[in-house]
């Protein structure tokens, strides 16, 4: 084997920089390429809060390299900035948002390089969430299958159904005051499952409860699916713009109901409902009010039994003692099943009288001649209205 030639050890170069210096280098460049501020595009991917406002910034490139960034919000101009871009998007800074933000670029020896935001443009947010929302839209439309739930006849009667609501929201328990006294009669068997409304998991957990809505409709069909969420910031109801969901919903088997906490504001799962509330417990009221439709509907039709039976015994005196005594076997069979059909919806129709209505805080409109009045079609110009409360009445003059 060949000797190892020695090597000489190298001396140190006689002139270098200390890190300090090529760090304060760096700041220069950087400096003399970045002057002044500039709009920045990106997402945030996450938000940190210690009196500044600290944004981690993403961008995946056209070659599918991921850029980022830290973007700080100096206390000095958080609370201008935040109320700014709260008063147009209803919200605050949240990861997933499409921003675009004014910023100076700064590099520090100690911290490194970050974006120093000096202002916000609130409206390049909403336009890219309106972009977005629209391109979900035109995909479902051109899937076939947005306008598919609204399409199912509203149900006639409730019985069985499935509600989805995040873990002990104040909105759930709103609309289980209503609900669990009719289910405590066995008037109607819900199943209540929890998903996440906000949050990055919020798409796979709704999907993973839609599904689990839709293997029990399969075990016996259900008769709505109801969606819950209740109060909170207006810009966490971007979350629930989401194509899987909605498209889970615009596909179910049952007619869908929404009570998402928002009169103003609709998400795309509202779009998709086959019927839209604002809240939880206006979900909760449209729902009793079926049960109370499909009372009245009952009541009409055993009254309508019992005529036929009275009938059937007058014709049946004109027959023969056969044909007599079988039709009042059929007639007592028809009232036996009347008398319990009129037993069971008396227990659905508890609690649905418009003085215990009036009791949860609504108004009972009345005509001129004191009959109820449901719809404005109904009111001539110049009648007098009497407008009634738990507490007192007021008579208004319709225009």
């Amino acid at each position: 084997m060949p000797r190892r030639q020695k090597t000489e050890p190298q001396r140190p170069p006689e002139h270098f920089l200390e890190l300090s210096e090529v760090l304060a280098y760096v700041g220069q460049v950087i400096a003399r390429g970045v002057p002044g501020a500039v709009w920045v595009r990106a997402e945030i991917a996450s938000v940190t809060d210690r009196r500044h406002l600290y944004l981690d910034l993403v961008e995946l490139g056209a070659d599918g390299e991921l850029a980022k960034c830290r973007a700080t919000l100096w206390a000095r101009e958080r609370f201008t900035l935040e109320a700014k871009f709260r008063k147009a998007t209803g919200g605050l800074f949240a990861a997933g948002q499409k921003v675009l933000l004014y910023c100076t670029a700064e590099f520090h020896e100690q911290y490194g390089f970050s974006l120093h935001i000096l202002d916000v443009s609130p409206e390049f947010t909403l336009g890219e969430a309106a972009q977005r929302l629209e391109a979900m839209r035109e995909t479902l439309v051109l899937e076939g299958v947005y306008g598919l739930n609204r399409l199912l006849q509203a149900p006639q009667d409730i019985d069985r159904l499935v509600v989805i609501s995040p873990q002990e929201a104040a909105g759930l328990g709103d609309f289980r005051r209503e609900m669990d006294r009719l289910e405590a009669l066995e008037v109607i068997h819900p199943v209540y499952l929890e998903a996440t409304f906000q949050g990055r998991e919020a798409s796979a957990s709704l999907s993973r409860a839609v599904e689990a809505a839709r293997e029990l409709h399969a075990e016996q069909p259900l008769d709505a699916l109801v969606i819950l969420r209740g109060g909170g910031a207006v810009s966490d109801l971007a979350w629930l713009n989401d194509l899987r969901v909605a498209r889970a919903l615009a596909t179910f088997p049952a007619p869908v109901v929404t009570g998402l906490g928002h009169a103003r504001d609709d998400t795309l799962l509202d779009e998709v409902a086959h019927t839209r509330t604002d809240t939880p417990s206006k979900a909760a009221a449209h729902l009793i009010r079926l049960i109370a439709q499909g009372a009245a509907q009952a009541q009409q039709d055993i009254r309508t039994v019992h005529a036929h039976a009275a009938q059937q015994l007058v014709d049946a005196d004109a027959g023969t003692e056969w044909l007599k005594d079988r039709v009042r076997a059929a007639a007592a069979r028809n009232l036996d099943h009347a008398s319990a059909s009129v037993d069971h919806l008396m227990r659905q129709a508890l609690g649905l009288t418009p003085e215990r209505t009036l009791k949860r805080g609504y108004a009972l409109v009345r005509g001129p001649a004191g009959q109820p009045v449901t719809q404005a079609a109904q009111v001539r110009a110049g009648e007098t209205l009497t407008l009634e409360w738990a507490d007192g009445r007021m008579q208004v003059r319709a225009e």
